[in-house]
């Protein structure tokens, strides 16, 4: 396990997207017969394979006392408590979030929907009861199960967020990925486009107590690497489970790179089969600066949510950048 306990594929309850996609019910249960083993796909510019731009550089959104909740609960990281958070503020479908994160995650949604894109909490904070209801129910993920043991989810430390990332043919991975570095938060999960993690320097307030001594600023690929394959080198052990895949939420895209290769794919790829950040240099020069910090892919191209750049750079395992 990394020291920041990122890495680990869990089930986050509900957060499987489900609104506004075709019936999941027809996920294909394996791939075998479609994909050479020996192939994995990076479909990414591996001259770029840097760490990618700084983390947090929007200032925190004001949130009303009405809009905070008294909750006093315990924050856990590594199976240790690590202090106490004592406010909350609640999103969608009653996801409560940490005060000190959730003034970030405020300001990256009306950013968002400033730009015309909904990005919707499915899962925030979780208490010790809660992951340990979420084991039971899917099982440990170091036993074959999909859920982090109890004490050992970000979610119980208060940076973790997860959100609905496919509705609107993905549009709302593709804005995260392109604006979520600016307001702190990166992905934690290479298999799992949905999670989100705070891990910005606390900009426009004092680093919570809490954060001491484990919390500090990362980049936007500090975790899950530009250049990845699932399965593979950065990508981890095993490739991505066939109900993360984009043709999970939209079974007519059999010629998604996730389902050729059978989750062995690098998960920057967005719905329209573009490695997005490599899209986002032709597209978008300069996203990734501060120059570009007011740029959205929706601003200029309505179409960027769901491009047709299919194409795909298929290499061998051993020559994966």
């Amino acid at each position: 396990m990394a020291e920041e306990q990122t890495g680990i594929e869990e089930t986050e309850g509900d957060s499987s997207p489900l609104s506004g996609v075709e019936s999941s019910n027809q996920v294909p249960t394996a791939a075998s017969t479609s994909v050479v083993p020996a192939l994995v796909v990076t479909c990414a510019d591996i001259s770029k394979s840097d760490a990618g731009p700084p983390m947090g550089t929007a200032q925190p959104a004001t949130i009303s006392e009405d809009d905070i909740d008294d909750d006093r609960q315990d924050l856990y990281r590594s199976g240790e408590k690590i202090g106490t958070a004592r406010e909350f503020v609640e999103f969608d479908n009653g996801q409560k979030v940490v005060k000190e994160v959730a003034v970030y995650l405020r300001a990256m949604i009306d950013a968002a929907a400033a730009n015309g894109v909904t990005i919707w909490t499915s899962s925030g904070f979780r208490t010790m009861e809660q992951q340990e209801a979420l084991v039971e129910e899917k099982g440990l993920a170091s036993a074959g199960g999909l859920a982090a043991a109890a004490g050992y989810s970000n979610h119980q430390n208060g940076i973790a967020v997860d959100f609905d990332v496919v509705r609107d043919n993905g549009k709302p991975f593709e804005w995260l990925t392109m604006n979520a570095w600016k307001y702190g938060f990166i992905r934690g999960v290479a298999k799992e486009r949905w999670h989100w993690e705070y891990w910005g320097n606390w900009t426009g307030q004092e680093k919570p107590d809490w954060a001491n001594g484990w919390h500090s600023p990362k980049t936007m690929f500090s975790i899950v690497k530009r250049v990845h394959a699932c399965g593979e080198g950065n990508g981890g052990e095993y490739p991505m489970r066939a109900s993360n895949w984009w043709n999970a939420y939209f079974p007519s895209l059999t010629t998604h790179s996730d389902f050729l290769t059978g989750g062995k794919t690098n998960s920057w790829i967005g719905y329209g089969n573009a490695h997005l950040p490599d899209k986002f240099d032709t597209l978008h020069p300069g996203w990734d600066t501060a120059a570009g910090a007011g740029v959205s892919p929706f601003l200029e191209n309505g179409s960027a949510g769901v491009g047709d750049n299919s194409s795909i750079l298929f290499v061998n395992q051993t020559q994966q950048g």
